[in-house]
């Protein structure tokens, strides 16, 4: 008697066992039979989905790791049906699309795991040789789908932003997972950067507090070693702090990029003419120095100190350097009307000085010239000047005073 209750509790415990793998391999038979034909059998592979659903919610089956490897072959095939009539509709259903991905990755993950635990007795599911070979598979299978999940996000950021930030989420959080730790992807992942990038492009486009702000600054950060990425990020950081009234941090990454990006003069440009506007001359001064040693053919920071100088109303330097300006490019007028102008305040300030004041006088008056020479079309920057110029000669230009006459308007 003893030894028939003992068989059949054999019995009722490989049933159990069976019905655990019943669902799925049946499953797993319906999907070869629905993909044995060219045209895919539709129904058996619905059945064959309903069969893993139940798995996946049976008690039995839902820690079973065949389970996991079926569901993903099946979502699989549904999906490479979508896409295809998709694309001979011309209207994909890209959310559905990418959140089926996302699935098979979280079966491959599942699996992954279930196939490394062993059971309540420290029995492990598969033998060493197959757990070996069932893990290089899934990883080998899952890799592609983990790309995926940031070309999915970074295609969509701006039209479905949360979606998107739920696939790059995806990608992201994949560096960190078991199946892909033999990959060591923190080091082969060259796209990382852009999944930071395009994260931070999300949070931006949902940020409504400072402290949603700060959350996308720091994804911009991330990406600033990255060439590809760096001078947009920057841009980036700088816009927003600036938007908040943050100038520290605006200088701070202004600074960044002029020295990270030496072929770009902008950011030169911005720090020269933020430090005029907050007046700090001498700030602006260096940076001018700094601009010009670095793009020695470049008028704007020559000329920018060369009228902080005049301003300050040292005159002899404003000489020397507004000459330079005019042999840096000889035909703009401007650089001849401010030599001339320099010339034309130091004989004002020699005016007791007869002699003194012709000498000046008579160097303003071709520097004025050379500027009506190039710049015929602009009179304002000219017209003035040289008929107050042959006005203040100890010994009047009447004849030219005439011609200038009509440029005689500035009060």
């Amino acid at each position: 008697m003893k030894k028939l209750l003992f068989i059949g509790m054999l019995l009722a415990g490989s049933g159990a066992a069976y019905a655990q793998k019943y669902l799925v391999d049946d499953a797993d038979i319906k999907l070869k039979e629905a993909c044995a034909k060219q045209q895919i059998d539709m129904m058996k592979l619905n059945d064959a989905w309903k069969n893993i659903q139940d798995a996946m919610a049976s008690e039995k089956t839902v820690n079973y790791h065949e389970t996991y490897k079926v569901a993903s072959k099946i979502r699989n095939v549904q999906l490479v049906q979508l896409y295809d009539n998709g694309q001979r509709t011309g209207q994909l259903d890209t959310l559905k699309y990418f959140d089926g991905l996302k699935e098979i990755l979280g079966y491959y993950y599942t699996y992954d795991r279930l196939i490394r635990t062993p059971n309540a007795k420290g029995k492990m599911p598969l033998k060493e040789n197959e757990l070996k070979a069932a893990h290089v598979l899934a990883q080998q299978e899952a890799a592609p789908i983990r790309l995926n999940m940031l070309r999915g996000g970074s295609s969509i950021i701006h039209s479905h932003t949360k979606n998107a930030l739920e696939y790059l989420d995806t990608y992201l959080k994949s560096f960190d997972e078991p199946l892909f730790k033999e990959m060591k992807l923190n080091e082969t992942d060259t796209l990382k950067t852009a999944g930071y990038l395009y994260y931070g492009m999300g949070l931006k486009n949902l940020a409504q507090t400072w402290e949603d702000t700060l959350k996308y600054l720091e994804y911009y950060e991330k990406t600033l070693e990255t060439p590809a990425y760096a001078a947009y990020s920057c841009v980036e950081l700088m816009n927003t702090y600036k938007k908040h009234g943050d100038m520290q941090n605006w200088e701070k990454y202004c600074k960044y990029a002029l020295e990270h990006f030496p072929d770009d003069q902008q950011y030169a440009k911005l720090l020269i003419a933020q430090y005029m506007n907050d007046e700090r001359i001498e700030d602006a001064v260096k940076m001018c120095e700094v601009m010009e040693k670095m793009f020695p053919k470049e008028i704007f920071p020559l000329e920018t100190r060369a009228l902080i100088v005049f301003n300050e109303k040292k005159y002899e330097e404003s000489v020397e350097l507004f000459t330079k300006l005019a042999e840096l490019d000889p035909t703009y007028g401007r650089a001849w009307c401010s030599l001339g102008t320099s010339y034309y305040q130091l004989a004002l300030k020699n005016s007791s000085n007869t002699k003194l004041r012709k000498e000046y006088l008579d160097k303003a008056i071709p520097a004025f010239k050379k500027a009506e020479e190039v710049a015929p079309d602009e009179p304002e920057l000219w017209g003035y000047y040289l008929y107050h110029s042959y006005e203040s000669l100890p010994t009047p230009d009447k004849a030219n005073m005439a011609k200038y006459k009509k440029y005689d308007t500035k009060k």
